[in-house]
């Protein structure tokens, strides 16, 4: 998408600026209106958010509806739902794998290969190539892995480093891994009480 809005944003800086404000944050315009999934934001909050007046916004708008390619992307946007933040309440492991420019698909493939011979826990994964931001593969498992696991994560060329969010202590001797435990783990288990 960086490719595009240069091409078409290259003599607007503050238009352009907007635009990937808006894309990067699921926001899409659809008939002269702003919308994340189906909820319309006010014009009003989204120039307080992106601190720009609203006759910037207007004319973003315009310029939007006047080029075909950039109104298909723009009305085409959407917010997909990210589990990570109330995983650890249901003591499940985040492992997120950060990933070098251009290693991304060498990466994945070998993430996959390691997933498929060790693992069948998995909750969720999900992968970003993006140009804006870094390049990550966030999976969620229903319970902790087996250190052995990230020693092989570790050993992938591309790698830049790993951050494991983990809702128990755990101990693993790897380059590139940092561990978080989380700070809003439930003191008891829901199986200890009878309902």
């Amino acid at each position: 998408m960086q490719l595009v809005f240069s091409e078409y944003f290259k003599s607007y800086p503050v238009k352009k600026r907007i635009i990937e404000k808006l894309y990067t944050n699921g926001i899409s315009i659809v008939n002269d209106k702003f919308f994340v999934n189906n909820i319309e934001v006010s014009l009003s909050s989204i120039a307080n958010a992106i601190k720009v007046n609203r006759r910037t916004l207007y004319d973003t708008i315009k310029f939007v509806n006047e080029n075909p390619a950039v109104k298909q992307i723009m009305e085409n946007i959407s917010v997909i739902p990210d589990i990570k933040k109330v995983s650890l309440l249901m003591k499940n492991e985040v492992v997120t794998v950060y990933i070098d420019k251009g290693m991304y698909s060498r990466v994945i493939t070998e993430i996959m290969g390691i997933l498929k011979n060790h693992i069948s826990n998995i909750k969720e994964i999900y992968s970003q190539n993006s140009d804006y931001d870094s390049n990550f593969i966030r999976i969620i498992f229903y319970n902790e892995v087996d250190s052995p696991v990230f020693r092989l994560l570790d050993a992938i060329q591309g790698v830049n480093r790993i951050i494991i969010n983990s809702p128990a202590n755990i101990d693993v001797i790897c380059d590139k891994c940092e561990i978080k435990i989380c700070p809003h783990k439930i003191s008891s288990s829901l199986r200890e009480h009878n309902i």
